[in-house]
């Protein structure tokens, strides 16, 4: 869906933008990346299946599958618009974002500490563990508490600075 501000960008600079996002988005598959720069930059924040097609130039299953993967983690929401589905990502996707690497970070936590009884708390690799599971608990709770500063920060009607 093009906008009248779209005209007046530089497509290669655009691209360029893309590719670089793209790049930056590690730990994600690669289509789920294309798929949600897509998204994000868009004016409208919304695409159907066919313009991310055209844009990417990869076949409507490539996408289907990106989309799944972020629609997975509550990044993306499809929509009808009559017979067409629309793919959308909103405001709130980063605070979204923030919370599945805060939910992460605790999975890892809880995890690595099962592996210490496994491999004895008074051996190296137990206390090892023991101190990642600490650096990944203390991760994982100052991550809530930077999501709901946010929360708090613009749910006041903030705007981010320039």
């Amino acid at each position: 869906m093009a906008t009248a501000h779209a005209a007046l960008r530089d497509p290669q600079a655009v691209r360029e933008l893309e590719r670089r996002l793209t790049e930056v988005m590690w730990g994600m598959p690669a289509m789920a990346a294309r798929v949600l720069v897509c998204l994000f930059i868009s004016d409208t924040g919304n695409l159907t299946v066919a313009e991310l097609v055209e844009r990417l130039r990869v076949s409507p299953a490539s996408i289907s599958k990106g989309v799944g993967w972020l629609e997975h983690l509550g990044l993306v929401r499809r929509e009808r618009d009559n017979r067409r589905e629309r793919y959308i990502i909103d405001d709130e996707v980063w605070y979204r974002t923030w919370l599945v690497g805060t939910r992460s970070m605790a999975q890892w936590a809880g995890t690595v500490a099962e592996g210490i009884d496994v491999l004895g708390a008074h051996t190296p690799a137990g206390t090892r563990l023991r101190t990642a599971s600490r650096f990944f608990q203390v991760l994982s709770d100052d991550m809530a508490h930077a999501a709901e500063h946010y929360r708090q920060t613009f749910a006041d009607g903030a705007d981010i600075p320039p």
